[in-house]
Formats: C-alpha cells, structure tokens, sequence
C-alpha cells in the first residue's frame, strides 16, 4: 500500500482528499473579511479549518489542496486556493495570521472580472468562480462527495484518494443546491450522526486516509 502511495507521489498524482469548502456569509473584500470576526458570519472558523485541512505537527500536507468559496460579494464570488505543493509564507498558524493571510490574498483580488485569477505573494490562489462552477469542474477530474449525515459512512466505502469532499459553512446547503449537486453525480458521505463542524470533518477525513497508509 505504501509503495503504491509512494509511485502515485512520483506520477504526480494526489494520494490525498482534496476539499471544497462554501463559506456563503464570508465577505469577498479584505476589510469586510476582517471585520466580520465574530459576527454572524463566522469568518474566524476558517482558520481552523486551514490548519486540521493543510497542516500537522513540524510540516504540512503536500498533496492537498483546500478551496474556500467565499460567497458575500456584490460581483462574484471568491475561491480561495490553498495547494500543499505549493505553500507560501502564511505567517504562522494563530487566528489570527490565517486570517490575515486570507485578507492579503482577498486584497489583490477586489478587481478580478469573472473567472479571472491571480496569486497572492502567500501562495494563495484566488479566482473569481462560483461555487457550482468549481463543483462542474471538480466532477470532471475525479469523484466528489458531500459530507451529510444522511449519507453512506465513509468507513464502509472506498472513496478515491484524489476524491473531493464538500463541506459547508455553519449555513447549510439549500434543497436545490443539493438537488444540482446530485445531478452533477455528487454523492452522499457521512461521518456520523452528529452536525459537526467542518474543521472536525477534515481531521476525520485524513484520519480516514492515513490508516488505509498503515
């Protein structure tokens, strides 16, 4: 198992989950972004999930990749890329230099047109796509699956390695937007019972992973 880990790093393959993220009430400009700190919308979960996403003790994941879909916007919506192969100076793991780092990238971002991205000096990609046409284009290169507490459980299923988990903010998913993600062919996986927070889905997930290496 670990050799075939080991040739699928060599062929540039992801041998780990990639993850999309909607956050629909994070604002797109970098000062509203900050000043939305303990509001309603929660921004300062994102730091959390970063970290449990990209990050382990004296390193980080190299072949994830973390896309946050930030939705408050009055043009379009912003993704915001995090690709472990490619990780930047983000300024240390606290709250609050994650977040500041997602201000930074969001900044020189305020004048993308549609479908337009640039890189941030951090490393982080920001691109002006929604969250239905990342999903499109996710399908496209390998299964993806919604975390629900409604689907099959993750440990009796085989998802892909390089499969795409989508998870969502403190706002859930409304029944068309499930019902667009289904017809895209997205399925359902669960981790238990229990609404947990996308942060604890994501150690969940690698932890999932990480044993089928053993």
């Amino acid at each position: 198992r670990l050799q075939t880990a080991a040739v699928k790093v060599l062929l540039g393959k992801s041998v780990m989950p990639n993850f999309v993220i909607r956050c629909r009430k994070a604002p797109v400009r970098a000062d509203r972004f900050l000043a939305a700190v303990g509001s309603d919308g929660h921004v300062e979960f994102i730091a959390g999930m970063i970290t449990n996403a990209l990050f382990i003790s004296k390193g980080h994941r190299a072949n994830v990749t973390l896309h946050l879909v930030f939705e408050d916007s009055a043009d379009f919506s912003r993704i915001l890329t995090f690709d472990g192969a490619h990780m930047g100076d983000l300024g240390g793991l606290s709250e609050q230099a994650l977040l500041a780092s997602c201000a930074l990238a969001l900044k020189g971002a305020e004048r993308l047109g549609k479908e337009q991205c640039v890189t941030a000096p951090n490393g982080i990609v920001v691109e002006t796509l929604s969250f239905e046409g990342l999903i499109k284009r996710q399908c496209l290169a390998a299964p993806c699956y919604l975390m629900s507490p409604k689907g099959q459980s993750l440990t009796q299923t085989r998802p892909d390695d390089a499969a795409t988990f989508i998870l969502t903010d403190q706002v859930p998913l409304s029944k068309n937007a499930l019902s667009g993600l289904k017809r895209q062919g997205v399925g359902l996986l669960s981790l238990g019972r229990n609404m947990l927070f996308a942060s604890q889905c994501l150690t969940l997930i690698h932890g999932h992973f990480d044993s089928a290496l053993d």
